[in-house]
Order: structure tokens, then sequence, then C-alpha cells
């Protein structure tokens, strides 16, 4: 199968899921199977190729939903769910596995095991990951609050369950990025209590919804700091939307939109909240040809003032801005804004320094000025979702249904979305604007701008040159 083009079958995967809507999910991978074997443009393997990917997919979304037909594993006599593997059968291996490993910590343990004992699927596992198994080291940047480095993993993560020899496989050496915490040692009892119920939120979200950025698991390095452990990826929106300025269609600039809305959902459907979405937290990957969200969960470094907020500022909802009150609606404005950006390609007032001024000009309703040429329902939702009273923002689930529609309104051709990612831009993970801790105080209440107020707000703006370098 070596003459497989995977860019056609990743195009025919992806229009696939685009056009085949339907709310009885069995009913949709069978149409999903169906519309491969029809695709003419296909070879025999390329539609092998396709079907054992949704096949896969298939399985996950029994395993996860818990939901199908199950059939009785000839290993261990359970009902499993899967087909390609036996859920019960990955579970009772790593649980036989507990006892020849421990990070040094009772809570770090326990944490990791809790999350092996929920696994769903077999490329998707927490895991202790001993520092040893990892080299090459390379700083990449200060990420907000935690130094980020890249490395290679000897062996790598686990990715299927081999049912002969009834264990699992490993992917064999992988590129990862490590993130470091800093300024623990400043924690206060309640930060460390936060950031331990984040930390087992992430691994558990980012372990079952494949829309997350994955989190393999913890390592130590050898000043006693543990580090997350995560999939490494290509590059961030700010910065692919910056190499390829004024080349990327509405089509693309939608299906970015909808691949990020449909992340969001998965992490307000697990009953949490993102509390720091920009353009540098949403990643993609080429190998998956898919963009995700990353940095789920983490609110602030651990010497935040209690009273300070922390974020990207021009992506931070009024509300939490004046009374730092997070939640699934402010996550919803952080949307707004990267629509805005995808739509634009440049950063949300871009010509403003992120300070007092900026925030009251938020808390007082001004918005940018929306891209000559966005499509009516784009614009639509976006203006609904930076509203500047929370309650008039829609719901997540209201908000992927119409982005939904309108992603399949403009998948209707048989082209292929490429995101022009060459060597020059791939492994870079530098983010241009970091989130930080902001302290205002004396902020009046958030409200919409008038018509007037907003062209007076856009005079402004004109008056502003667009620097180059963003």
């Amino acid at each position: 199968m070596s003459n497989i083009r995977k860019e056609v079958v990743n195009s025919a995967y992806n229009r696939a899921y685009s056009l085949i809507i339907n709310d009885d999910k069995h009913e949709r991978f069978k149409s999903l199977k169906q519309f491969i074997l029809d695709n003419e443009s296909l070879t025999e393997d390329e539609k092998t190729e396709a079907i054992r990917r949704f096949d896969g997919d298939y399985d996950y979304f029994k395993v996860v939903e818990n939901d199908g037909i199950r059939r009785n594993c000839e290993i261990c006599q359970k009902d499993c769910l899967a087909t390609l593997y036996c859920e019960f059968c990955v579970r009772e291996y790593l649980k036989s596995k507990f006892s020849s490993w421990s990070s040094g910590n009772d809570i770090i343990d326990m944490l990791i095991q809790n999350c092996q004992k929920k696994t769903l699927i077999p490329y998707m596992i927490v895991e202790w990951i001993p520092y040893e198994n990892l080299q090459n080291f390379k700083y990449l940047t200060q990420g907000g609050f935690s130094k980020i480095y890249s490395a290679d993993w000897v062996d790598g993560h686990y990715k299927e369950w081999v049912p002969k020899e009834n264990q699992l496989k490993r992917s064999g050496t992988c590129k990862v990025v490590l993130k470091k915490l800093e300024n623990v040692e400043n924690a206060n009892r309640s930060w460390l209590e936060e950031a331990s119920y984040f930390a087992t939120t992430h691994l558990f979200i980012s372990n079952k919804w494949g829309s997350i950025v994955q989190c393999y698991g913890l390592t130590k390095n050898p000043d006693g700091k543990f580090m997350l452990v995560m999939n490494k990826m290509d590059i961030d929106l700010r910065r692919y939307l910056q190499k390829n300025r004024g080349q990327v269609s509405w089509k693309t600039k939608i299906q970015i939109t909808f691949e990020i809305i449909k992340a969001l959902c998965r992490i307000h459907e697990e009953n949490s909240i993102h509390r720091d979405l920009h353009s540098g937290n949403i990643l993609y990957s080429e190998e998956k040809n898919d963009w995700y969200i990353s940095d789920l969960g983490f609110c602030g470094p651990a010497d935040k003032p209690l009273k300070s907020i922390y974020g990207n500022l021009p992506f931070i909802a009024p509300e939490v801005i004046s009374k730092n009150q997070c939640s699934y609606a402010s996550d919803i404005y952080g949307v707004a804004m990267l629509m805005w950006e995808i739509s634009s390609e440049q950063p949300p007032f871009v010509n403003y320094k992120h300070n007092y001024d900026l925030a009251i000009n938020i808390i007082n309703g001004m918005r940018p000025r929306i891209v000559p040429g966005t499509p009516l329902e784009y614009k639509e939702l976006m203006v609904q979702c930076w509203d500047a009273n929370p309650n008039r923002r829609p719901k997540i689930r209201t908000l992927w249904n119409k982005i939904e529609e309108l992603n399949k309104s403009f998948y209707q051709d048989n082209e292929y979305i490429n995101y022009n990612i060459d060597s020059n831009t791939m492994n870079s993970l530098i983010e241009i604007n970091h989130s930080k801790i902001y302290n205002f105080e004396d902020l009046p209440e958030p409200k919409n701008a008038t018509e007037e107020e907003q062209e007076a707000y856009y005079t402004i703006q004109l008056s502003l040159s667009i620097p180059d370098n963003i």
C-alpha cells in the first residue's frame, strides 16, 4: 500500500464527514464507508485505507459513547464494544503493569492509575514516562507561565492493541513537547489543589477526545520538577495565518473554525472551561491534517495575585476583565475573537497595547471591524459570540450545529484543503503573544457599543497603520 496518495485519502475522508450528517451515528458510519466505496477517484488501496480509518473512528465512537452492539472477547470473555481491540483487555494489561513503575509521588501515581483504569482507546493512554526515555532536549520558548521544550521519546507512546500477543504495541521514537511549571514553590495550597484538578481534567479530556492536543503523561526532570509530556504539533494558528496571508480561502477558514468549535464542544460537554483561548493555543498537525485546542485547564501561574486575571487580553471576555467571571460563555467570546482573526488573517486589536485603555474599550463594547466579504452566516455567529451580555451568546452545541451546516455548504466540491505548511515553518511552537497577568480596578459594567460608538472606534483604527510583522 505504498502508492497511497495520502492527501487524496485525507480529502475524501474529510469531505465524507463534512457532507454526511446523521443524528444516528451508526447509520452515519455506514454511509461514510459507502461514500468512500462510491468514490471513483480513489484506488482500491486508498479506499481500504480510508475505510480502515472509519472503522477505527467507529470503534472510538462506540467505546466513548458506550453505545453499540457488543461482542464477546475471545480472550477475557467480556462483552466489549470495540472490534479492533477489547477495551477491557487493554485496561487489564495496564493494571498488570502498575507495580513496574512509580513517579515517586503517591498522588501522581494515583492520578495516572485512575486515568489508565478508564482507558478507552489503545493510542490514547496516560502513562508515567521515565526521564531517561527522553532524549535530544531542545528549549523552545517560555509559553506563558511554563517553559516549553521538545524531545525525542524513545520507544514512543502506545499505538495499538495486538490481540494475538495480548499486549499493547508502541509507536517507536517520536517527537514530544514538555511543559514545566514555574514558580510552583511560591504557590499557596488553593492553587496546588486547583492545578491538581486541572491536570486531572487535562489528562482525562485530552485522552478521551481526539480534538484536544494529546497529553501522553508525566515525567520528572533531574531537578525534581514534574513535566507534562504532550504530542508535538507543527504550527499554531497565528503563525499559519501570518505565513499564508491573502491565500486562505473561505472554505479553509470555515473548516478551521469548525474544528475549533468541535474541540471546545468536547471540553464544555465534559463540564470544563478552557479559560485561555487564543490563536497561540490552536495548533495544527500535518500528519493528521487537523487543528486542535491545546493548553486546556491551567488558569494561570502559581504566583498569580488573588484579584488579577490571566490571559491574552484581546481574547478575554468583558465580564472576565471587569469581574473575573470565567464561564462557558467567556470561552464563547474567545471563539468570536478567533473567528475574527481567521477572517481577517491578523490578530484582533493588533495596533493596541495590551493595557487598561484596551480593557476599557472591550468593556465598552468595542469590537474589531468585520472584514468585507465575510459570509453572512459567519458574521452573524461571530457577532452573537462577542455580545457583551454572556447570556445572549450561543451555547457551544448550538454553535457547533450552525457552523457544521455552514461548513457543509462550503464543502460541496472535491477540492482538497491544503494548509500549505512547509519545512521552514514546521516544528515551530513559539507563540508571539503570550498570555499574562492583568490587574485592573474600578471598571464599569460591560455593554454593547452603539453604531455611532463603533464607527468612532473604527475611525481611530483606520488612523493607525497595520504593522507588517505582527
